[in-house]
């Protein structure tokens, strides 16, 4: 799926104002949720971007009024450390950081119990069926009646979607991500924006994340992923071109899945008695309180 894991990337930096002040927002719903759970979710590390589409992300972030620096290879060397190309320079916004994924899903799941939700896990949803003012919600092993059902299945709510008639325009990915060995205390996020981008983002206990972003093959999401070797390759000479006091060589690596749109903008929207919430294409976790909160305002509209 695609809510699992450690780590997961936070950032404000995005070549779209929109996307900066959603980022803004969530940053502070994800605060709330850390005080309403007693948990800390997330912890800020900074952020760096490198690669050509730098100057529109600055712009978006300065029309947003966010903080953010240039910094060269030099500089980059002594503050973090991390190698970047001769010539080059990099985005760096302090407000970046990792969210924990495992323990959000947690969290959440027993804040919604507190509030008097019912919550039903390791139950698969096999159908939906509205009837009258209700939708008929079977799953592996009962049946939920409701008003409204908000439907959040990555990969997997476009086959449920279609059961209502409702067309979801997603592509799932199979994507490769490998760990890392590397000493030291956390290091910024980075993503280098190219055709296609990679990232890394620290995984306490792990020592780095890297992955290519939108780089994977389709995919059936019930089938068990297989790790793509030549993935693994392209990441490990980036990592060592980065990151030369890492490892060269991945501990671990494993897949996930990425629910795609072609424009890779989420797609919230209410179809009747179904609220469709499809925050994906590989960035959306970290909008996930906020997307929370107007996905609920779209059920109770």
């Amino acid at each position: 799926g695609s809510s699992h894991g450690r780590s997961r990337i936070f950032r404000l930096s995005y070549p779209d104002e929109m996307y900066v002040r959603m980022a803004q927002e969530a940053l502070e719903s994800w605060r709330a949720l850390e005080r309403d759970s007693g948990e800390e979710l997330m912890v800020t590390t900074g952020g760096l971007d490198l690669g050509p589409r730098i100057e529109e992300n600055a712009s978006a972030l300065a029309a947003c009024s966010a903080d953010f620096d240039m910094v060269d290879p030099a500089e980059a060397w002594s503050q973090f450390p991390l190698s970047l190309p001769e010539g080059s320079t990099a985005l760096f916004q302090p407000d970046s950081g990792i969210v924990n994924a495992d323990a959000t899903v947690s969290a959440c799941a027993r804040l919604a119990a507190r509030a008097g939700a019912t919550v039903i896990e390791e139950a698969g949803v096999l159908h939906l069926e509205p009837e009258g003012d209700r939708v008929h919600v079977q799953t592996e092993g009962s049946e939920v009646i409701a008003s409204v059902v908000v439907v959040t299945a990555g990969a997997w709510a476009k086959t449920l979607l279609e059961q209502v008639g409702v067309h979801l325009p997603v592509r799932p990915t199979r994507e490769t991500i490998a760990y890392f060995d590397l000493d030291g205390p956390l290091t910024p996020t980075l993503v280098e924006w190219g055709d296609p981008s990679i990232y890394s983002l620290p995984s306490p206990g792990q020592g780095i994340k890297a992955g290519q972003h939108i780089a994977g093959p389709l995919t059936d999401p019930d089938e068990v992923g297989q790790v793509n070797q030549e993935s693994v390759e392209t990441i490990s000479r980036w990592v060592t071109e980065r990151y030369p006091t890492a490892a060269p060589r991945p501990h671990h690596a494993e897949t996930c899945i990425y629910t795609n749109t072609e424009d890779e903008h989420f797609i919230l929207e209410r179809h009747g008695q179904i609220v469709v919430g499809s925050p994906c294409s590989g960035h959306g976790f970290k909008f996930a309180p906020l997307i929370g909160e107007r996905l609920a305002a779209l059920a109770l509209d």
